[in-house]
């Protein structure tokens, strides 16, 4: 039984509105007045509900079972950007990320003339941003694909590294500084790009690309099952690293710079993006994590979730959100639940590179899926999920979703899954204080649950 914290009084004139959510749940709109628990409730509405009172009851003392677990390979291809670089969190460990994609001519039908040779193969990534040490060094490393890409009917996980061939392109160094700028031709400058040339170690690709046969040129389809695309990585870094968004977008692309017998200066560009296949490959290195999360995450210690638990994107962790004796609460008669306010509160008083923007919570409907809590519809003025960096925390409206629990109590209820929002291309994370912090001091996660009683 949840304990009645407080016992609300309604004055006579107040304005009561009835709805249906398997029980008869008041949804009330009142002026009041907040008094002891010890106090005897008004009983009101004897005049709307034939035989009936109404008690309405706050309680933040809910019990809640809280813990953080990895999560499963999340479709990656096709997203807004490619991810690549390492970084090594004081907390969450070592990550890494790298992505892979097809590349495609800009033109077709071209011809390269007599005799053509390349001067040089320059691969351009143009950044989106950058999360972690903009001091770090990253080093990258550039492979042909050995694989064919199929983006229309393949779905391309997170945990995939298609087959590569072994020869490295670049073993590039650069710091990620998003506003450096590159020098072209002497006197022009481009800014928030790197510039890698693929030709300076080994010449087999440019070669590759120069000699390709005039029916590969005359047809996309043909050119990237001759050239299958690129698999691009970094070094594991030793201090803190970071993680690069480049953008498909007109920044990004492979230019061939060359000559043939009648002219000096020539050019052709191969586009990848949007209408080609691409995915992100995501690493994570949690017996590198300190000792709190490894214990919860490796070793399965849930109990520890009690205290922290944990989000992190880039396919990295869930929370998973359980309220054991929510359905007790039917034992106290016909229950209408008012408002019912998750809160969720950090833990870190200055997060680490920021907090999320948004959390996404969905029910658990078995092992392998989820779907959307009807107060998600509500939109997310109503439902919550924006991170208030007043408050450093999350809340989530869930009325809807406790008044079925408490509406059916046969129904299977496996609990809430939390995750970051857009964390498929999110390096973010958080950490959070459980329901049961070590310290008593700290703002913990509760239940903020405010129901009324039908006698």
């Amino acid at each position: 039984m949840i304990k009645s914290l407080k016992t609300i009084n309604f004055s006579n004139n107040l304005r009561v509105v009835f709805h249906y959510t398997l029980l008869f749940v008041a949804v009330l709109t009142f002026s009041g007045i907040v008094t002891s628990c010890t106090k005897k409730p008004t009983s009101i509405g004897g005049n709307l509900i034939p035989d009936s009172t109404l008690t309405a009851y706050y309680t933040d003392t809910t019990a809640i079972r809280t813990y953080s677990s990895t999560l499963d390979s999340v479709a990656s291809n096709e997203k807004s950007y490619y991810i690549v670089g390492s970084m090594t969190d004081p907390v969450f460990g070592a990550t890494n990320a790298s992505f892979y994609t097809q590349m495609a001519q800009t033109t077709t039908h071209d011809r390269f003339g007599p005799n053509p040779k390349v001067d040089s193969l320059v691969l351009q990534l143009g950044y989106s941003a950058v999360y972690g040490d903009t001091n770090s060094v990253l080093r990258l490393h550039v492979y042909e694909l050995n694989e064919d890409l199929d983006g229309d009917s393949t779905t391309y996980y997170s945990n995939k590294i298609p087959a590569y061939l072994p020869t490295d392109y670049a073993d590039y160094t650069f710091t990620p500084h998003m506003s450096n700028q590159v020098v072209l031709g002497g006197t022009d400058t481009l800014t928030g790009v790197i510039r890698i040339n693929l030709s300076k170690l080994h010449p087999d690709l440019a070669d590759k690309l120069i000699n390709t046969d005039t029916t590969d040129l005359d047809s996309n389809y043909l050119f990237v099952k001759y050239f299958k695309g690129f698999y691009i990585t970094a070094d594991l870094v030793n201090g803190e690293g970071a993680i690069v968004s480049f953008s498909p977008s007109a920044k990004s692309q492979l230019g061939m710079y060359y000559h043939n017998d009648t002219v000096d200066s020539l050019s052709f560009f191969y586009a990848y993006g949007i209408g080609m296949a691409y995915a992100n490959h995501y690493e994570h290195n949690y017996t590198l994590a300190n000792n709190e999360l490894q214990q919860q995450v490796v070793n399965h210690d849930t109990l520890l979730g009690q205290q922290k638990y944990y989000v992190q994107g880039l396919s990295g962790l869930k929370t998973i959100i359980k309220f054991p004796n929510i359905k007790k609460l039917a034992r106290e008669g016909k229950i209408g639940i008012n408002e019912a306010k998750l809160i969720l509160p950090g833990y870190e008083l200055n997060t680490y590179y920021g907090a999320p923007a948004t959390l996404t919570l969905l029910q658990i409907v078995s092992d392998t899926s989820y779907s959307t809590l009807v107060d998600a519809n509500e939109g997310t003025n109503y439902f919550g999920g924006t991170y208030d960096s007043l408050s450093n925390s999350y809340q989530f409206r869930i009325t809807h979703y406790i008044q079925s629990l408490v509406s059916d109590t046969t129904q299977d209820d496996r609990g809430l899954l939390l995750y970051i929002s857009g964390g498929t291309v999110s390096p973010e994370r958080f950490i959070f204080n459980g329901p049961e912090p070590v310290s008593d001091t700290v703002a913990r996660t509760k239940l903020e649950l405010l129901y009324t009683k039908f006698n």
